[in-house]
């Protein structure tokens, strides 16, 4: 039976952690959908999806999160994002004739042989776009996850991300700056983490789980936000990216072809622009929206 999709958020105070659930089965089918992508690969995007939800938990403005592991290897991309609003979507790249390794943890394991990951954080309308970027490391994307964290965050972090082809879910663990009231408190939690199978993160709600988990424990439990597949493509947003190319290049195009057709790699929405349209944007006739696409 398909759960709900949505993105629980607890907070220790007197431990000085939080914790973060996902579970994201609807959605996450939807994004995989679009792709057909091998076994090994819809596992490794799926719990990117997963993980580019819990980082959008902590934006507290307009916006969207993403994560994007990127390798010279034959999967050579793997790109998820979540914007405030739980909208979430993703891709994977993969070079043509490729040969993949049939297990998702040798899959990951030769994306991390030369691959960077990349954590982005960028505001719709005010602030700065932020940008960290670290080599892979780690035998899996948990694995590199928490090395990220603990390396460049100075946050000691628990990551558990399950995948069965059907369903997906998560739970995060995190130490927060502070000095705690508890002084066991934040072993306790990892020892209760660890109770975790994957076969209960699959099968259960996350109410259940987290109040299995964390029963005998002080917490603050914040509103559920409801997770969707969500890809905020237009046509004026397409059309300002082929603005961006520059009028020459868009003559190039109107003289070499009756129409071009621009589909994105997130949704598989197409868009055609004609004669009529070209010359429109030659003409400087430029929507207003933003110019990106994604």
């Amino acid at each position: 039976m398909m759960r709900e999709d949505y993105l629980q958020r607890l907070v220790f105070e007197d431990i000085h952690a939080r914790c973060v659930w996902v579970q994201l089965d609807a959605a996450s089918q939807q994004v995989l959908a679009r792709g057909d992508y091998p076994p090994a690969v819809a596992d490794q995007l799926a719990r990117a999806l997963l993980m580019a939800a819990i980082l959008s938990s902590g934006i507290k403005f307009e916006g969207r999160v993403s994560m994007q592991l990127q390798s010279r290897g034959e999967l050579s991309l793997l790109l998820a994002d979540c914007d405030e609003s739980g909208g979430i979507r993703g891709i994977a790249r993969i070079e043509e004739g490729a040969e993949l390794p049939a297990d998702a943890r040798d899959l990951f394991r030769s994306l991390a042989a030369d691959g960077t990951l990349a954590l982005t954080v960028e505001p719709t309308r005010h602030g700065q776009r932020w940008q960290g970027i670290v080599p892979l490391e780690g035998d899996t994307l948990e694995q590199a996850l928490e090395a990220y964290f603990r390396r460049s965050e100075q946050l000691p972090t628990r990551l558990r991300l399950a995948f069965d082809g059907q369903r997906c879910s998560a739970l995060m663990l995190q130490k927060m700056p502070g000095e705690d009231e508890d002084a066991d408190g934040w072993n306790r939690l990892q020892h209760l983490v660890e109770t975790l199978s994957e076969e209960e993160m699959l099968n259960s709600d996350g109410a259940q789980v987290l109040r299995r988990l964390f029963h005998a424990e002080t917490r603050r439990a914040f509103p559920a936000r409801p997770l969707r597949f969500h890809c905020p493509c237009t046509r004026d947003r397409v059309a300002s990216v082929l603005c961006s190319l520059g009028v020459d290049e868009l003559r190039g195009l109107a003289a070499a072809q009756d129409h071009v057709d621009v589909r994105c790699e997130f949704c598989n929405e197409s868009y055609r622009f004609d004669q009529v349209d070209l010359a429109g944007l030659i003409q400087g006739q430029e929507p207003d929206d933003s110019p990106t696409v994604h």
